[in-house]
């Protein structure tokens, strides 16, 4: 009996699933007839790693693709897709990277070799072949095709970076029926999990250290009613990072053993770094279990081996700077929340990274004491909080009306001001739906008009932030300085749609503009010429599939 049949799921394309879409491991489930699933691939793991490989011609994803050479892998698509190519972190990241990473008109593009050809990929391709994965998994397991789709994404992720990943699911084959934050994901699994434990209404603190996000919410659980009452994070805080600062550590005690022309080498010894930051990565996994671990690596283009032990102590001091700052951002949006700690009933630990002792030891300090609740696999989670909303927009009769979420903004939105300034107009953490006005007014004598351009973020200089790529504009009359005015307000609506609109005060004439994150990133052009690229490459497997199965029975022949 199939999955399907298990759980008596429709017909045809009405089922739909949740998809936890993330830095280095990704996760599927479904839910019907008060059940979820994880599903579980191909090999048998319900985490699939969101590494795309090619070689031979060929693309592979997630066990098969980390199996092959580091020179031959593509990973962290997470922490490219949305981002500008000027980003302090796709420079930091890119020499690190054992994949090139080259600018495409302004946005990074990642090189790899197919056969014997060179090409580019955008970011939200490779995330498309992860996804398209995850599809193909859950195909497997229901028996039917799916096409629908509820993904997470982290808290902190700006519009650019959601509609990316909107765009990747589209590539992949997927109409994305909602975009929901990961914590806010993770509460429903708990609320849910949880039900008669949560009683009429409880303030719940979700963690969620993942490999490459972090993010934290305060969340409000009235009975079907999950209410956020801030969030904050880094979404370029996870596992990788604490891998990275023990990969330094261990470079810088292997190069005193080395000349300076070894050392030289080392470095650009893609493989090496990658096997090296593998084998940090493992003492890391260890160190969450045992209070010291061996590390071991062969280093070929050296001819030597590099071995040496870790304790859990000195994990904790290289990376120290990461503990704080996961401890500084909880404590900031604890404030954002108008809470204390007294006032959080429950503890929520979410994400891989939460298995560190070091980082529940910090979270039992700063709640004294209070019990960390993990009643769901914390890997699992927010994939399963995904499951079940997507059972809710899909009319699932069990979960009618037992799910009604409600969020905050997670950035700021503003205007241009004088001096290139960064003038908020809404805040982040305001409930959404959620208006406010402000007033600007002309700067010079005899101005003609008054507008700006429309961004998002958290610095003060408007350079600094995203730029919604949406501008407005509006006459005034000729007047001195100052005495020309415009009202200027900003409307987001329950599905996220902002609205903005400027009324010149003396005549009420206003402009108007919608800002739809589809404006802020790739064009339509853009995405159909990825679709079909994606339909090429999966007829270039299939025929390199077939000509290596045709090599295969031709040999069988002529052995029998």
């Amino acid at each position: 009996m199939s999955l399907r049949d298990d759980l008596d799921l429709p017909d045809g394309d009405g089922v739909a699933v949740g998809i936890d879409l993330g830095t280095t491991y990704s996760v599927v489930g479904v839910c019907r007839r008060r059940k979820v699933e994880i599903l579980a691939n191909d090999n048998g793991s319900r985490t699939t790693p969101s590494i795309v490989g090619f070689l031979d011609g060929q693309s592979f994803v997630g066990d098969a693709a980390k199996d092959l050479p580091a020179a031959n892998q593509v990973f962290d698509a997470k922490r490219l897709v949305g981002r500008q190519w000027s980003d302090r972190s796709i420079q930091e990241d890119k020499s690190v990277w054992p994949f090139e990473v080259e600018e495409h008109g302004g946005v990074p593009r990642i090189r790899v070799k197919i056969g014997e050809r060179n090409d580019t990929f955008a970011p939200e391709e490779i995330s498309a072949m992860v996804l398209r994965d995850l599809k193909k998994t859950a195909e497997a397991a229901l028996g039917q095709s799916v096409s629908k789709a509820v993904v997470t994404v982290p808290a902190y992720f700006n519009e650019r970076q959601r509609q990316a990943t909107k765009d990747a699911c589209r590539i992949a084959g997927l109409e994305v029926l909602a975009m929901i934050n990961e914590p806010t994901a993770a509460a429903i699994a708990y609320g849910l999990d949880n039900k008669k434990d949560v009683g009429p209404s409880k303030t719940v603190f979700i963690f969620d250290l993942g490999g490459g996000t972090f993010d934290v919410s305060v969340m409000k659980i009235s009975g079907s009613s999950f209410q956020v009452l801030a969030s904050g994070g880094d979404t370029h805080l996870g596992g990788q990072d604490f891998d990275v600062l023990l990969l330094e550590h261990c470079l810088e005690d292997l190069k005193k053993t080395l000349t300076a022309a070894k050392k030289k080498t080392l470095m650009q010894d893609k493989q090496a770094m990658q096997d090296l930051r593998q084998a940090c990565e493992l003492v890391k996994r260890k160190l969450s279990t045992v209070p010291q671990a061996p590390l071991s690596v062969f280093l070929s283009r050296l001819n030597k081996g590099y071995q040496t032990t870790i304790s859990r102590s000195l994990f904790e001091n290289v990376c120290s700077s990461l503990f704080l700052k996961t401890i500084q951002v909880s404590e900031k949006v604890l404030t954002d929340a108008k809470v204390t700690r007294g006032d959080i009933d429950e503890v929520v630990l979410v994400g891989g990274s939460t298995r560190i002792p070091k980082v529940r030891a910090l979270l039992r300090d700063m709640f004294g004491g209070k019990e960390l609740r993990q009643s769901i696999n914390p890997d699992e989670a927010v994939a399963y909080g995904a499951a079940v909303h997507a059972a809710v927009l899909t009319g699932d009769k069990f979960f009618d009306g037992m799910v009604k979420l409600r969020d905050v903004t997670p950035l700021s939105l503003g205007v241009f001001s004088v001096g290139g300034k960064f003038s908020r107009v809404i805040k982040r953490n305001t409930p959404i739906p959620c208006k406010n006005t402000r007033t600007y007014v002309t700067f010079e004598d005899n101005q003609l008009e008054l507008g700006s351009k429309i961004y998002q973020g958290e610095r003060p200089l408007v350079k600094d932030n995203y730029y919604l790529n949406k501008e407005y504009r509006i006459a005034v009359p000729r007047l001195p300085a100052g005495q020309a005015k415009t009202d200027v307000t900003f409307e987001i609506d329950a599905s996220g749609l902002l609205t903005v609109t400027c009324v010149e005060t003396t005549s009420g004439r206003q402009v108007q503009v919608r800002v739809t994150p589809q404006e802020a990133y790739l064009s339509e052009d853009d995405i159909q010429a990825m679709i079909e690229k994606a339909r090429r490459l999966r007829r270039e497997d299939q025929d390199a599939l077939r000509e290596v199965n045709e090599d295969i029975q031709r040999k069988r022949q002529r052995l029998s």
